[in-house]
């Protein structure tokens, strides 16, 4: 990244006007410095209350803090000193010298999927309003994409000599080869990654949160940090790509995010949010809006009103 588009990015960043995508990005460059073993121990502790304030923006809260502006200044000096190469580091370059990586945004749009195949034949499933950030070509020695938002099923190819990474929000996924699904929604407080098939190892910022074999789903508090395992005996995580969508005693904010990407709708709360109550629900995909909504009303007894492509609650 050129010295211009970084000063930007930390300005809006700290006016607290980032897009996902761009919050996304900020997440991804954090991670790759953290990693980065040459990085002087002086810079460590800016670096690290940086990656705080990214993540305290990332999970939906009521209001965001900005940073102190002289701070911002001295992140951004040595944010852009890094990304020079000036400590050693070669953020979005190849091996090669001068060679630099051309990324793309793949985006499923709210209302519909999308399947992509990526350059090593890895094919990845789009659930309706997720994007995931790639190269163009990877590279030599690993194939590195981020899940920037909602929710993705990766088949990936089998390369024992690159390993295939997925960056979201905090945590790494890593595999060879094998199929998994990732659940990140920016409303949900929660990370999810269940496996299909093969095995997957998951860390965070700090620490190894374990391998994972088929059946088993890690859970991750975007906030806590504190993890959990389950072994699931259905296929209810994959049910988004299939003929009907399974939700499993679930909150209604998760029913929300769902069917809102789906239909393309928005929900709008009118009077006082119902208290929290948990739902286990199916719908087929060849249902309307109208006749989810009714199956809703059913269930709570609330009363929901579509208007255009606005879901009125009450």
């Amino acid at each position: 990244m050129k010295e211009k588009e970084i000063k930007k990015l930390l300005d809006k960043f700290n006016a607290g006007k980032c897009s996902e995508e761009e919050l996304a990005l900020l997440q991804t460059l954090m991670h790759e410095l953290h990693h980065d073993k040459e990085i002087p121990q002086s810079v460590s502790g800016l670096k690290q209350s940086l990656w705080q304030q990214i993540e305290n923006q990332t999970i939906n809260q009521p209001q965001v803090r900005k940073l102190n502006t002289a701070w911002i200044k001295v992140a951004a000096i040595i944010l852009i000193a890094l990304f020079a190469g000036i400590f050693g580091v070669r953020l979005f370059t190849v091996p090669r010298a001068g060679n630099t990586i051309a990324y793309q945004v793949i985006t499923a749009p709210k209302g519909s999927m999308k399947q992509v195949l990526l350059p090593d034949n890895t094919l990845v499933q789009l659930n309706a309003g997720s994007s995931i950030r790639c190269p163009v070509k990877f590279g030599d020695t690993k194939r590195e994409i981020t899940l920037l938002s909602g929710e993705a099923f990766f088949d990936v190819k089998h390369d024992a000599t690159k390993p295939f990474l997925v960056h979201t929000g905090g945590l790494t996924t890593q595999v060879l080869g094998t199929s998994f699904n990732i659940k990140f929604y920016k409303e949900l407080p929660t990370i999810q990654v269940f496996v299909n098939s093969g095995k997957v190892e998951v860390h965070d910022q700090k620490h190894t949160l374990g391998m994972y074999t088929p059946r088993q789903q890690l859970t991750y508090n975007k906030q806590t940090q504190n993890f959990s395992r389950q072994t699931l005996t259905g296929d209810h995580s994959l049910s988004w790509m299939h003929d009907d969508l399974i939700l499993d005693n679930v909150e209604f904010k998760e029913v929300a995010v769902y069917l809102q990407n789906r239909y393309n709708v928005n929900f709008n709360y009118i009077g006082k949010k119902q208290k929290q109550q948990h739902y286990s629900v199916g719908f087929s995909n060849k249902l309307t809006i109208k006749q989810v909504l009714d199956i809703l009303q059913f269930i709570d007894g609330r009363k929901y009103r579509l208007n255009g492509d606005t879901v009125n609650i009450k």
